[in-house]
C-alpha cells in the first residue's frame, strides 16, 4: 500500500456499522425539498405504503430480492436489513403518525416519502423508496428530517480531546460533506481521527503498526464510570476492512448526565480499563487499534445518550481547551480537515 493510497484511505475510513441511517445513497434527499414531477406513476404511493408495510411487519426478504444490484452493494446481505430494521425498533419505536407524504422523480427513479414521527424519539423522520423500472427497490432510507446542522444541543459533560500530541480529523463536522457518519442515526455526529504525522509519512506499508496512529494511547475525555469494554476483536490487517463487533475493542463511560462516550478501534489486548472502573480525565483507557470495521488505525469517538455502541441516539460533542490548525477553541466542534491538539 502506498503513501497517496493510505492518505485517500484516511479520508474514507471504514467505522461503526448501521444504525438508523440510510440504506441506500439517497439520491433525492428529504431536506432538498425535490420538486413533484407531473409524470410521475400514480401507483406510487401504494407501492411506497405497502413496502413501508412491509418493512415495519418485516417482510424483508421480499424487499432485499427487489434490490438493485447497486443497492445490495451498500445495503448489503438480507441479516443486514434484519439488523437494520431492528435498530428502527430500538432508536426510533414504532411509527406514530404519518404527517405528510409525497411522490416525486429524479434521475430516472420515481420517489415515495412520507414524513413521520415515532413514539420512540422527539425528531421528525423522513421514510423514503425509490423506485426503478417497475417495482424494482433502487433507494431506501429512514433518517430524520432535519439536517445535523439544526440540532441545537450544548454538551453537558466538560470533555477534552482523548489523546495528546496533534491528530487530523479525517470525518467529523454537522454535514455529510465533512462527517462520513452524518446519514448514521447513532454516529451522526461522531469523529474520526488519526495521528496527524500520517498524513505527511512515506510508505508502502504492509501493516496497521507501519502507522504512526498505531498503538498511540488513548485517554478519557472526561470522568465517569466504565459501563462497557470490550478488548478480544483480533486486529485487522490491512486489506481486511470488517469486523465483529463493528466498532470492535472499545470502552464505554457513563458520564452520570444522560451522556456517554464510546471510544472504538482499539488494539486487541490493550484495554485498561474494565466495567465497575471510575475513572478521571486523562486516564489511560487502551491504545489505538484496527479492530472491528476499519481500515486503517484510527479513533472512532461517539457521544451519546445511551450505553450501547450503535444502539444510542448520538449527540454533538463540544470538546473544551484546544487548538484547531494553531488556533486557540474554547469550547468546539472539530471539523475534517483539521489538526487538532489537546491544550495549547
Amino acid at each position: 500500500m502506498t503513501r497517496s493510497e493510505v492518505r485517500c484511505g484516511l479520508l474514507a475510513l471504514v467505522v461503526a456499522g448501521a444504525a438508523l441511517a440510510a440504506c441506500g445513497k439517497g439520491e433525492a434527499d428529504p431536506a432538498g425539498g425535490a420538486p413533484r414531477s407531473d409524470g410521475v406513476a400514480p401507483d406510487l404511493f401504494d407501492r411506497g405504503r405497502l413496502d413501508t408495510e412491509r418493512f415495519y411487519r418485516r417482510e424483508l426478504a421480499e424487499l432485499h430480492a427487489r434490490m438493485t444490484e447497486d443497492l445490495l452493494e451498500e445495503a448489503g446481505s438480507l441479516s443486514v436489513l434484519e439488523a437494520f430494521r431492528d435498530r428502527v425498533d430500538h432508536l426510533a419505536g414504532t411509527e406514530a403518525a404519518v404527517l405528510d407524504e409525497d411522490t416525486f422523480s429524479a434521475n430516472g427513479i420515481g420517489y415515495y416519502r412520507r414524513t413521520v414521527t415515532f413514539d420512540g424519539t422527539d425528531e421528525v423522520m423522513a421514510v423514503q423508496w425509490g423506485y426503478r423500472e417497475g417495482d424494482t427497490i433502487a433507494d431506501f432510507f429512514i433518517r430524520p428530517i432535519e439536517p445535523g446542522t439544526s440540532v441545537e444541543y450544548r454538551t453537558r459533560t466538560a470533555l477534552r480531546l482523548p489523546f495528546e500530541g496533534a491528530w487530523y480529523v479525517t470525518s467529523g463536522g454537522r454535514t455529510v460533506e465533512e462527517n462520513q457518519h452524518g446519514r448514521d442515526y447513532a454516529n451522526r455526529f461522531a469523529y474520526d481521527m488519526v495521528y496527524a504525522s500520517d498524513l505527511e509519512a512515506d510508505g508502502p506499508f504492509a501493516s496497521p503498526s507501519d502507522f504512526d496512529t498505531w498503538e498511540r494511547p488513548i485517554l478519557a475525555p472526561a470522568a465517569g464510570i466504565v459501563i462497557g469494554a470490550l478488548d478480544t476483536v483480533p486486529d485487522n490487517p490491512l486489506d481486511v476492512t470488517v469486523g465483529t463487533p463493528a466498532i470492535g475493542n472499545h470502552v464505554v463511560i457513563d458520564h452520570g448526565n444522560g451522556e456517554f462516550s464510546v471510544l472504538g478501534h482499539l488494539r486487541q489486548g490493550s484495554v485498561r480499563v474494565a466495567p465497575g472502573d471510575s475513572i478521571a480525565a486523562g486516564d489511560l483507557l487502551g491504545l489505538v487499534g484496527n479492530s472491528g470495521n476499519s481500515n486503517g488505525p484510527h479513533l472512532h469517538y461517539n457521544l451519546q445518550n445511551g450505553p450501547e455502541p450503535n444502539g444510542a441516539r448520538g449527540l454533538p460533542a463540544q470538546f473544551l481547551g484546544y487548538t484547531a490548525d494553531g488556533e486557540a477553541v474554547e469550547r468546539g466542534e472539530p471539523v475534517r480537515g483539521q489538526i487538532v491538539r489537546h491544550g495549547g
